[in-house]
């Protein structure tokens, strides 16, 4: 049983690093054999064909394929700029063949480490490649650097737990492509975060600073903070994002 860890960012010793490294550990505690890649290592070409997106193969290396084919499950980490995952990570989403993808287990985060903006739909970009693959994905973990030693932590249990589910693995029903889409579609209904939006992710944020931070300042941030619980709970999703995003800005830009 074998879980491979893929670190899309160009910097090894990073955040993304750490974050697969964590989830490995997990997975190996569990009694998985254990493999790492780094997508830089490999000569991943942007997808420029004019074709649909079956001939993303062809920008893709074979080896780099027919490792994720090889494994029973897959752990992918990637870093976050302007609001999504990075281009390496994404190039390597349009152009890898996984023939074998459905029910292959797979774990997922997405580290936002300078402001933490886009740390929710940096992680949404990942399982959105793992919906269209037709992955058994779980747990995604988005990550900032206010929350990042809980998040280290919650992963070591993830891969624990994708370590259990690699091996006994459940393809989705259904023997062609469009057969197993209402099973699909049912399972993604349930994966955490998917229908986050800028007001949730602001909400996330005001919670990881709120829970680190100390000073003068967390009185009326935790202020605006129960203001945007309030309108949350009204259904004024706007307001709740606006004082959402003033806890933040008090507590952020405190030093």
């Amino acid at each position: 049983m074998l879980i491979l860890g893929i670190v899309g960012s160009p910097r090894k010793d990073g955040r993304s690093n750490a974050l697969v490294e964590a989830a490995l550990q997990g997975a190996s505690a569990a009694g998985a054999q254990v493999e790492k890649l780094y997508l830089v290592d490999y000569p991943i070409r942007q997808f420029i064909s004019g074709g649909g997106s079956g001939e993303g193969v062809r920008f893709c290396p074979v080896e780099l394929s027919q490792r994720c084919e090889a494994a029973d499950a897959i752990v992918l980490g990637a870093p976050v700029y302007w609001g999504d995952i990075n281009g390496l990570t994404k190039d390597w989403m349009d152009s890898v063949r996984i023939s074998n993808a459905s029910g292959k287990p797979a774990l997922g985060a997405a580290v936002a480490g300078g402001s933490g903006k886009g740390l929710l739909s940096g992680v949404q970009s990942i399982y959105h490649f793992f919906y269209h693959k037709q992955m058994r994905a779980i747990d995604p973990t988005p990550v900032s650097r206010f929350n990042l030693d809980e998040a280290l932590a919650g992963l070591q249990v993830s891969g624990a737990r994708l370590a259990e589910m690699a091996r006994h693995p459940k393809p989705f029903p259904g023997t062609a492509w469009d057969d197993r889409w209402p099973d699909v579609v049912a399972y993604y209904a349930a994966v955490p975060y998917l229908n986050g939006d800028p007001v949730d992710e602001f909400m996330m944020l005001a919670r990881q600073l709120l829970k680190i931070s100390t000073g003068e300042r967390v009185p009326a941030a935790l202020a605006e903070f129960d203001i945007a619980l309030a309108a949350l709970e009204r259904g004024e999703r706007a307001a709740a994002g606006f004082h959402a995003t003033r806890c933040y800005q008090m507590l952020f830009y405190n030093g």
